[in-house]
């Protein structure tokens, strides 16, 4: 009787760790056919499509588009050169050519989107949350530019400003590219004033009726409550924004009716204005500008996220 209560027990201990490992298993199956799918996405549209740019910066091929030879870092120097000594200057100012404004019209991206646009769109949020009147009919408003096409939007911006201001409003720096920037951000609330509206309406009434108590006023509550419980969903809109830094070119490319003047240009504009003319001995230098910004810009990008994501860390409700 003794020898069979062990048998027992041995074989009652076996089967919960057999049970746990076949659980195990099929969770690993579970995991592998979820991430089949956006690994292999990853691996098509990403990797096989950027090895060969990432060949193509360092080599140079000649008028037929075959190789020639590797030339390693060259095609990045004529990249810096073009950019901080080149001979064409329209802006009237000694150090400021044109290949560093289309740089520092990228980069105005980064500046509208964290100083400009989020800050009116936190705002905007704040106070259709608070009921004011027709808080509805305006979101309907502020969203309705994300659905209507953007060869469409462009059109019905520039249109009216250019028959007030003129033909050239998009013909001098800084002006023209400040029309841009204007678009961007007329463009860009609805889709901030959505995610930011969602976010402040998960708060918990109780929170802001507890600080109304204690005689919060309306600043007190943005500053002391909202802001710190949408953080999160801020630090992603902030990154979304600076990846406009390196990939932002139709807008300026549609507003302008495809001009590739260096007034309203951007890196990403550049870039693909250049590869679709045809001329295969540029296109190391193109690869070269496209992972040279890369290279600077996204370490930036993850520190800023992760700088961010520190402020207000631990805070929930």
């Amino acid at each position: 009787m003794a020898t069979e209560a062990i048998a027992n027990t041995n074989t009652n201990t076996k089967k919960p760790k057999d049970m746990s490992k076949r659980k195990r298993h099929r969770d690993y199956i579970f995991v592998a056919v979820l991430l089949a799918y956006p690994v292999l996405q990853f691996v098509i549209t990403w990797v096989f499509v950027n090895i060969g740019a990432l060949r193509l910066a360092f080599i140079r091929v000649d008028r037929a588009g075959n190789f020639a030879e590797f030339i390693w870092f060259d095609n990045f120097a004529r990249v810096l050169r073009n950019i901080f000594t080149s001979p064409e200057n329209n802006t009237g100012v000694s150090w400021l050519n044109n290949n560093l404004v289309v740089v520092l019209n990228s980069f105005g991206y980064a500046f509208i989107t964290i100083f400009i646009s989020l800050p009116l769109s936190m705002l905007f949020s704040y106070f259709l949350d608070k009921k004011m009147p027709l808080a509805n009919v305006f979101r309907v408003i502020f969203f309705l530019p994300n659905i209507i096409p953007v060869v469409a939007l462009t059109m019905s911006f520039a249109l009216p400003l250019k028959n007030v201001i003129g033909a050239d409003m998009f013909k001098n720096w800084p002006g023209g590219q400040m029309y841009v920037y204007l678009y961007c951000i007329w463009a860009g609330l609805g889709y901030n004033v959505v995610l930011l509206s969602g976010a402040i309406g998960r708060i918990p009434k109780e929170i802001y009726e507890s600080a109304q108590l204690d005689g919060a006023g309306y600043f007190t509550e943005f500053i002391k409550i909202t802001v710190p419980l949408v953080w999160p969903t801020v630090v992603t809109l902030v990154i979304v924004g600076l990846t406009n830094v390196l990939t932002l070119y139709l807008q300026p490319f549609l507003l302008t009716n495809g001009d590739d003047s260096w007034v309203t240009s951007t890196i990403a504009m550049e870039i693909f204005i250049g590869t679709s003319r045809g001329n295969t001995v540029q296109y190391p230098q193109f690869a070269a500008k496209g992972l040279l910004f890369s290279v600077i810009w996204a370490p930036i990008v993850m520190l800023v996220r992760n700088r961010m994501s520190k402020k207000y860390d631990g805070i929930d409700f």
